[in-house]
């Protein structure tokens, strides 16, 4: 199950090599904001320090607004993650789940846990998808143009929106050159086939493109 998972990556990756990447520096921002897939299925691959675990994955808007990813990681099991109720600016204190457990466990293995706190990520990650989901939520973002950047805001919180590369990509600044970053890739018709979530942990990381922390999504 693993070599089929790994093989699955490697020919996701190649095809989008050859098949070249569309051109997205001229497309309506906000209609690329909303091209972010949060509901389906595919595979998937976190990357911290030097451990990977590849898996396959289901997720879901659920219509209490809390994002359910459930994934199944070879040998080792389904484990899950939930995000709750995104319709909320504030995160209440909620169970933690098995996924949210072995991110934690990964960031102070790690040590990652000295850039940012486990906790602390994960109240970011919510936050950057919250915003990314806004329409389907009902909230109201509101940007502005600035060169070839867009700034954005969602209750008080800053975003940075650019392309880069054929990469469109949303940042939330952390402070001291710590920042999430969310990445769609290889767009469709309507939506990015490839949405990766990650932590850098300075602004020569993020340059470098050496990120402490990532979550790579493969949407069938």
């Amino acid at each position: 199950m693993f070599i089929k998972c790994m093989a699955f990556l490697f020919f996701v990756s190649s095809c989008a090599l050859f098949k070249g990447v569309e051109k997205i520096e001229d497309k309506d921002k906000e209609q690329l904001i909303n091209s972010f897939q949060f509901s389906g299925e595919g595979r998937g691959r976190l990357s911290l320090g030097k451990n990977q675990y590849v898996f396959s994955f289901e997720s879901l808007l659920k219509e209490n607004h809390d994002w359910i990813i459930g994934v199944n990681i070879p040998l080792q099991g389904e484990e899950v993650m939930i995000l709750p109720d995104l319709k909320q600016k504030e995160m209440q204190d909620s169970e933690i789940e098995t996924f949210e457990r072995r991110i934690r466990h990964e960031f102070k293995r790690v040590k990652l846990d000295k850039v940012l706190s486990a906790e602390k990520f994960l109240i970011e990650l919510r936050s950057l998808v919250r915003f990314a989901q806004a329409s389907s939520l009902g909230l109201s973002r509101k940007c502005l143009s600035r060169l070839n950047e867009f700034q954005c805001e969602l209750d008080g919180e800053s975003f940075l929106i650019s392309v880069t590369d054929g990469e469109f990509i949303i940042q939330k600044w952390l402070g001291q050159g710590r920042r999430v970053v969310l990445e769609g890739r290889n767009l469709t018709e309507s939506f990015f086939s490839q949405s990766n979530i990650r932590l850098y942990a300075s602004d020569k990381d993020f340059h470098q493109k050496n990120s402490s922390f990532s979550l790579e999504l493969f949407w069938k």
